[in-house]
């Protein structure tokens, strides 16, 4: 009897011990399961020559949102320039663009469809039509802006609305290389950026950049640099601020052809700024001054102001000795007030010492003046008594 009650005893202690090791088992299995599923979502991406490189970050999330990837022999390659079509691709499946697969035509046709179909792309948007030829900076800024939806774009515009947005930076202080090659890295760079905008994220932004861009643009700058000045809250409108520049208004002259003034650029300079790349156009301190009558004022670090460079030629000159000078005059009306000893509050001639850099255009005020309520930029011929032909560059309204 005795002998039994133990036997059974033994038996559900056996039943009860691998109960439990299965329980264990299970529960091992599942932790291993949950381990794997778990890795699979978020993967650690691992490249043997992306280590330490500008773009890491970039690169390793733009390989777990599956929209690019690397070799089989663990390299990434970010520096290998990619083509219009493999940024197309990236693109549209960044965007998560539904891209029809095809049994006819090339590997990236269903993606070029799906970027047609979006309006981020269409044939004509690159010079030569190739899509297998390198993308260039200027060409990966205008899918970008399309891609953020932007209309009515013009020209050469493109590069100004991406660098406006943070979506691309210069390649060097005040550089934007429009025809510059894109690399794999900066493509996915400019793409997660591109992602983060649309999610609403508002970007850093590299100002020289916009500057130079703007500048690439329509021949000016000074709605980048000096935007409280010639682009301010109330300018947003068709007809003043930066919307009343036009490349059209930049050659004017006389209506029978004589004469035909042409504006090359309007570079405007931060003077309190040590690091704005166009400085470098400027001379010395001790050789620039701005005048007042027949008084120089010499530049000094404290003068808070902007300097405004004019750069112009004649296109056709038939009267040399009625306009012997071959450049414009520039002018900013609307300001109020004189000169109180050295304090600067209204624009006034700069003139160079510096018998190597010679420059023209007017140094103007950050603070410390009043207007009319409206500036007007005018270039205008410089003549020996006869016409003079103008032209209203832009105008802006300011209050002070």
């Amino acid at each position: 009897m005795k002998k039994k009650i133990l036997m059974s005893v033994l038996t559900v202690l056996t039943v009860i011990v691998g109960s439990l090791n299965s329980a264990v088992a299970e529960a091992a299995q599942d932790n291993t399961i949950g381990k794997a599923v778990e890795s699979r979502e978020t993967p650690v991406v691992q490249f043997t020559d992306i280590q330490g490189h500008w773009a890491q970050a970039a690169i390793q999330d733009a390989v777990q949102r599956g929209y690019v990837d690397g070799y089989p022999d663990k390299r990434f390659l970010p520096n290998q320039q990619v083509s219009r079509a493999e940024f197309i691709k990236m693109a549209v499946s960044a965007l998560e663009l539904e891209a029809a697969s095809t049994s006819s035509g090339s590997w990236f046709a269903p993606y070029v469809t799906a970027a047609e179909s979006a309006g981020i792309y269409k044939v004509g948007d690159y010079a030569d039509g190739n899509l297998t030829q390198r993308m260039t900076r200027e060409e990966m800024s205008k899918l970008a802006v399309k891609a953020l939806g932007y209309k009515n774009v013009e020209d050469k515009q493109w590069m100004y609305l991406a660098s406006k947005d943070g979506i691309i930076s210069g390649t060097a202080p005040g550089v934007i290389s429009p025809t510059g090659a894109t690399t794999r890295a900066q493509a996915i760079a400019v793409i997660e950026r591109l992602l983060q905008v649309k999610g609403g994220k508002e970007l850093p932004v590299d100002k020289y950049a916009v500057a130079a861009a703007e500048v690439y643009w329509h021949k000016t700058n000074i709605f980048s640099v000096a935007p409280e000045i010639f682009n301010g809250p109330d300018n947003h409108n068709k007809n003043v601020g930066i919307d009343s520049w036009k490349l059209s208004k930049l050659q004017f002259g006389a209506p029978d052809g004589s004469v035909v003034a042409q504006v090359d650029e309007l570079i405007a300079i931060d003077w309190n700024d040590p690091k704005d790349p166009n400085r470098k156009l400027l001379p010395s301190k001790d050789k620039l001054v701005w005048v007042f009558g027949a008084k120089s004022n010499v530049f000094t670090d404290d003068l808070q102001a902007y300097v405004l460079i004019l750069k112009s030629h004649y296109v056709v000159n038939k009267k040399p000795k009625s306009y012997p000078f071959d450049r414009l005059s520039l002018s900013i009306t609307g300001y109020n007030g004189k000169p109180n000893g050295v304090e600067l509050n209204m624009a006034y001639p700069i003139e160079s010492r510096d018998s190597k850099k010679q420059i023209y255009g007017l140094v103007i005020p950050k603070s410390g003046f009043s207007t009319t309520g409206s500036l007007n930029v005018l270039v205008s011929t410089i003549s020996a008594g006869a016409t003079l032909y103008q032209s209203t560059l832009s105008s802006s309204i300011l209050i002070r």
